[in-house]
């Protein structure tokens, strides 16, 4: 193996000493030379300017080669400093997904020292570059060189640069942070924001590097210092100046195909010159006194709405309330006819008991099934303790589902933006990159600190929850008169909104596609648990149980998982299968009111049914038993096969949002099927709720403007996600997602409001005047 090396050296050297050096020591700067080359001759091109002066004397010289080289006998370039060297071959082969590429002409920027020149204060000019040139073609190869400065260099604030670069010409430019002392009052220039646009959609790779040498600005090395991302039309990087003490470089690289921006490579000629053109500019960030004006305004706003809300709802609930205790009840009521007779009444059965008997099961379902137009007194026969524990169950999966399922994803984004402080590779998160303020090791603090408002107004809600509970501590007047209050319901639905605002502040740690479902978890539970209080308010014996609830929860963060990673036709397919199956099953047992089973039983008692309706006249079997049920079951499964059949034809990418507006379109038809029920029964909404759902509709009418007109985009490329980037639009310090989370935030406050007084007006009815719908 030794003497393989010393034959390999020496053949080395024998074929180094072949080579017969020609030198040109006189060449001068901004002139294009042409030479001849061949096997057996090394040109020594030593360049001088000889026009030098203030303007260019600390600029590093860019050389221009141009050459006719086979990729068999390539140009072998090599150009010294006194203290760095450089080396290149041309053509010039750049690695990509669609293959390789080959390119005639390169163009390199030498390293300079930057340091030496700005901070040393030496002046004196580097010597001009020494470039050797040889190849192993024994024919002659022509080839064209130049050396020159760039028109630009050093870069300055607020000042657009235009420029082009391709794979085979980066360029690179220095930026010397400028102290705030020497500038204006209302600018931070310690913390600058890099704005890059360009008019075509080709792939590029911009770095900032550190000062020093070598400046790897090639697509093989460009990721290997600093922080860089991938740019196609638009893009934007905050940089602050504790990373980059003495300035940084800028680095462009064009790359040789747009695989990496776009995830598409098609069809591109190897003679195709991926010209690129380039605007940048260097922009301050907001100072530090923008920055806590903007978070001390926020939390004064919130708390002026503590303050605002919680005395006008006081004042509202004083007046004219009514406590809910037997000594306020009325003294006569009419009495409707009920089958509640024939029940074993609620004193005899133990209120710690959270089940039923099976002869109770049997009797609840043919009284339900019997009478046409049921009262809430045959569905409100359990004792009031009964139905407490069965709501607090809810709260009691929230909070274990929130501990779960919330620290591991904490521990999963805090390893995220880890990473990305240590690689600098900024396509890991998905930021508003012209809106995206930092704190200590967040990079994107501004997107994280606007879900404050999800916590807080939870709070809120759990406090007005808790005061109204302990006004209802009367288990005779709650088993007789008014909606039954399932006071558990709504302590999980308050936990859920905060446990939204801390996992939507976990995903903006940084956001992907890989955990976006993060962000939309909870907005799932919340959905689901304003359903089940709208179904409980006039069906609280057979309301869906907390395990079941939680388990459907489950399927859909389970097909949310499969549907950000194999969202391809067949999960569609299946995806709505089980949809259309899963309305149709809810239906059936909807309409029922819980009586009808999966059993061989139910089918054949469906059957005699039909038959007899049938006997009795052949449109009597089209005719609903209950008709009002049948309305909301027909429009709503009308709506669900809509939404199953578009998922079917179009597969929406982000089946995350998808899902969800599935569960928030079914919350909302039920919600104005309830109101509007409760006005056919001559019932009444009060003012207060009225109020409620206004401000709620506006506020979501508003979110869902905002929440459109994205500033990113997880489904596609980070490079495409940037084309979306805009500057803060709210105190230089949110952008149109952060007023997004504000409106949604206080949308949801206001609906979980709604259902917490939708039936005030009931509160001292006898339930043998509350119709069930």
């Amino acid at each position: 193996m030794m003497i393989l090396s010393v034959i390999a050296i020496t053949f080395v050297v024998k074929s180094c000493l072949c080579f017969q050096p020609i030198i040109n020591n006189t060449l001068d700067y901004n002139v294009t030379y042409s030479f001849n080359i061949t096997n057996d001759i090394e040109r020594i091109l030593g360049f001088h300017d000889s026009n030098i002066n203030n303007t260019n004397i600390d600029v590093p010289p860019t050389i221009w080669i141009s050459s006719n080289a086979s990729i068999s006998t390539p140009l072998m370039i090599v150009a010294r400093q006194p203290k760095r060297m450089l080396s290149w071959q041309l053509p010039m082969v750049v690695e990509s997904e669609s293959g390789e590429k080959t390119f005639q002409t390169v163009s390199r920027t030498l390293c300079h020292d930057i340091i030496g020149h700005t901070r040393l204060g030496f002046t004196q000019p580097d010597i001009g570059p020494l470039v050797s040139v040889s190849t192993a073609s024994p024919e002659n190869v022509e080839f064209s060189i130049r050396v020159s400065y760039q028109d630009f260099f050093y870069l300055d604030h607020q000042i657009s640069y235009n420029f082009n670069i391709t794979p085979s010409e980066p360029r690179y430019f220095y930026y010397n942070f400028t102290p705030n002392a020497l500038l204006k009052e209302d600018s931070n220039y310690e913390t600058v924001i890099l704005e890059v646009n360009s008019d075509d959609e080709i792939c590029m790779t911009v770095s900032i590097q550190n000062v020093s040498c070598p400046v790897f600005d090639t697509n093989q090395d460009v990721t290997f210092r600093g922080f860089y991302e991938t740019v196609n039309k638009k893009g934007g990087i905050t940089i602050p100046k504790y990373k980059f003490p003495y300035g940084f470089y800028v680095v462009f690289v064009a790359k040789p195909d747009d695989f990496q921006c776009s995830s598409f490579t098609g069809f591109q000629s190897n003679n195709v010159e991926r010209i690129k053109n380039i605007s940048l500019i260097i922009k301050p960030s907001i100072t530090y006194s923008e920055y806590v004006r903007a978070i001390f305004m926020t939390l004064a706003a919130i708390g002026a709405f503590y303050v605002v809300f919680g005395l006008s709802y006081f004042l509202c609930s004083v007046r004219g309330y009514v406590p809910r205790q037997m000594a306020y009840a009325p003294n006569n009521f009419p009495s409707i006819p009920s089958s509640s007779h024939n029940i074993q009444d609620a004193e005899s059965v133990s209120v710690d008991s959270e089940y039923d008997t099976l002869d109770e099961v049997e009797t609840d379902s043919k009284m339900r099934l019997g009478r046409g137009n049921p009262y809430l007194t045959d569905l409100a026969r359990k004792h009031p303790k009964i139905l407490i524990k069965r709501s607090y169950l809810y709260f009691y999966n929230v909070l274990t589902v929130a501990v779960f399922y919330g620290l591991p994803v904490v521990q999963l984004v805090v390893t995220y933006q880890r990473v990305l402080n240590q690689t600098g590779q900024q396509d890991l998160c998905y930021y508003n990159f012209l809106c995206a303020h930092p704190l200590g090791l967040i990079s994107d603090f501004n997107h994280v600190f606007s879900n404050i408002a999800y916590i807080l107004l939870g709070t809120l809600f759990l406090i007005i929850t808790c005061i109204r509970e302990k006004t209802h501590k009367d288990m005779d007047f709650d088993r007789q008169f008014g909606i039954p209050q399932h006071y558990g319901l709504f302590y999980a639905m308050g936990v859920a909104l905060i446990m939204e605002g801390v996992l939507s502040g976990s995903y903006h740690v940084c956001p992907n596609q890989l955990n976006f479902q993060f962000d939309s978890s909870f907005m799932y539970v919340m959905a689901v648990l304003c359903m089940v209080k709208l179904y409980q308010n006039r069906h609280p014996d057979i309301n869906a149980s907390a395990y079941s609830t939680f388990g459907i929860l489950a399927l859909a963060v389970l097909l949310g998982m499969i549907g950000i990673l194999e969202g391809n036709i067949y999960f569609w397919r299946f995806f709505v299968v089980v949809h259309i199956l899963m309305c149709l099953y809810l239906s059936i047992k909807i309409y029922y009111m819980g009586c009808w089973k999966i059993t061989r039983v139910s089918f054949r008692g469906m059957y005699n049914s039909c038959v007899n309706d049938f006997r009795s006249g052949p449109l009597n079997m089209f005719i609903p038993c209950h008709k009002a049920r049948f309305i909301l079951l027909l429009v709503g499964n009308i709506c669900n096969w809509a939404l199953a059949f578009y998922a079917l034809y179009s597969h929406p990418k982000n089946f995350a949002i998808f899902l969800l507006a599935v569960f928030l379109a079914n919350t909302m038809l039920y919600f104005f099927f309830y109101i509007i029920m409760k006005y056919i029964n001559k019932e009444k909404v009060r003012i207060v709720t009225w109020i409620f759902l206004t401000c709620s509709t506006v506020c979501a009418i508003s979110a869902m403007y905002f929440f459109l007109h994205k500033a990113v985009s997880w489904s596609r490329t980070a490079a495409q996600s940037r084309q979306y980037n805009m500057e803060c639009a709210l105190l230089r310090f949110y952008d149109f997602h952060d007023i997004w989370h504000f409106l949604s935030a206080i949308g949801m406050f206001f609906t979980f409001m709604v259902l917490l007084t939708l039936d005030d007006d009931l509160s001292h009815t006898h339930h043998s005047q509350i119709p069930v719908f």
